[in-house]
């Protein structure tokens, strides 16, 4: 157990410990999915009509059923429609894998299984988003969100680098199975998690219930605040239909390159995550916040007039730190400010943000790009994300948010917690 007591103050519980590494496993198989999914498209189509098409079939079903996920996530067993979620996500990765191996992928074929890919993630996201806060006690929940992020991220970095070495070696079939696979590991760690993963009370399935955690977004100017920059952040500031190109004819890069590309902001992600997860005393998070989106979209703009591989790494990397802090500092304020049932419709009206802007974003890009080219889509976007955070940093509430002060007010002075 001392090995355990050294560890951040998250990881020091044996159920957040197990959550924490299936995450990771699971996500870095999806990027194997991701990586090439995105590569077949462009091989096969050369076309930008059908790259944008691939951002806004995500974007559609994110905005759409983000909300029902949420409302289920407080009314059905978190645990039992998580597993049912990866199930379905298994499959279609494995359909695909299918396909592969007889030579019968076809853009509508990457489409269907990018589209139920996107169903099952805006179903499951608010309840994945949900049950962190039930792994670890309120004290810790700061440092359970970071490294969360941590892990999040940490696995993009790794499968997509390891997706792209696997794909110029040995072709697609092999990535996508091994994304089929990954699903089961989260399953064995749902079924293993011993913690309650919510409240007693549950939610009817109701339009009512929906608008009760809408109802309580619209009246939390903070979270309503962080909710909007990050979905402009993401929309103005999301390269990712744009790498292919930025790989194949600007940097001349390759599909090594390309997972390469992709992995840079979860490397700048993974950094920031494990520094802020080595706490759970956060200050001023309002102006951190900012100041983490503003860098942000300093760094897209570099990527976009960058010519160099190395430095587009580095700039990529730097959208990571940016977008890291942000993101630790908006989830712990959005799951301690808001009431354990409703966290599942709170995560639900959250991911409409978090989700819809990047794949809402890559149909921008994709369609600005096809208009003026790849160079003035990601530049236009870096500074539109800079704009947005000029307008944000009006608000007071959100310049003078503390968070730790917010974590007193709602439990007072609290003792370092037993651990499990």
């Amino acid at each position: 157990m001392a090995f355990v007591d050294r560890l951040p103050p998250a990881l020091q519980h044996r159920d957040f410990r197990i959550y924490f590494l299936g995450s990771i496993a699971t996500t870095a198989g999806s990027q194997f999915t991701t990586v090439v999914l995105y590569w077949q498209m462009w091989a096969i189509t050369q076309s930008w009509t059908w790259m944008m098409w691939l951002g806004l079939s995500r974007a559609a079903a994110q905005i759409c059923l983000a909300l029902v996920g949420g409302l289920l996530a407080d009314s059905l067993d978190r645990r039992r429609f998580m597993i049912a979620m990866q199930l379905m996500q298994a499959a279609a990765s494995l359909a695909l894998f299918a396909l592969a191996i007889g030579d019968l992928i076809s853009p509508w074929a990457l489409m269907i299984g990018n589209l139920v890919f996107a169903v099952g993630s805006a179903l499951e996201t608010p309840a994945r988003q949900a049950v962190v806060v039930n792994l670890v006690p309120r004290a810790d929940f700061p440092s359970a969100v970071a490294l969360n992020n941590v892990g999040r991220n940490a696995s993009p970095a790794v499968g997509s680098s390891l997706a792209g070495l696997l794909f110029a070696a040995a072709g697609p079939s092999w990535c996508y199975l091994i994304d089929g696979l990954s699903w089961f590991i989260m399953i064995g760690v749902l079924i293993s998690i011993r913690a309650t993963l919510q409240s007693e009370r549950r939610s009817s399935v109701s339009f009512g219930a929906l608008a009760d955690g809408v109802r309580f977004v619209r009246g939390q100017r903070v979270i309503l605040s962080f909710m909007v920059m990050d979905f402009g952040a993401n929309f103005f500031g999301t390269a990712t239909s744009l790498l292919p190109i930025y790989a194949a004819d600007i940097l001349k890069v390759g599909p090594t390159g390309f997972g390469l590309l992709n992995a840079a902001p979860s490397v700048g992600q993974v950094v920031t995550g494990v520094i802020m997860g080595s706490t759970n005393r956060i200050r001023r998070a309002g102006k951190w916040v900012i100041l983490g989106v503003a860098f942000y979209g300093a760094c897209i703009c570099g990527f976009a007039l960058s010519s160099s591989f190395v430095f587009s790494l580095l700039m990529l990397a730097g959208t990571g730190v940016g977008n890291g802090i942000s993101a630790v500092l908006r989830s712990t304020s959005n799951n301690l400010l808001t009431p354990d049932d409703l966290r599942g419709r709170v995560a639900a009206v959250n991911s409409v943000f978090t989700g819809g802007g990047p794949q809402l974003g890559q149909f921008e890009g994709a369609l600005v790009a096809d208009l003026f080219g790849p160079v003035a889509s990601a530049f236009s976007g870096g500074v539109g994300v800079l704009v947005l955070v000029a307008l944000i940093a009006l608000v007071p509430e959100v310049r003078r948010f503390d968070l730790t002060a917010a974590i007193r007010a709602l439990d007072g002075p609290v003792a370092p917690p037993g651990r499990r």
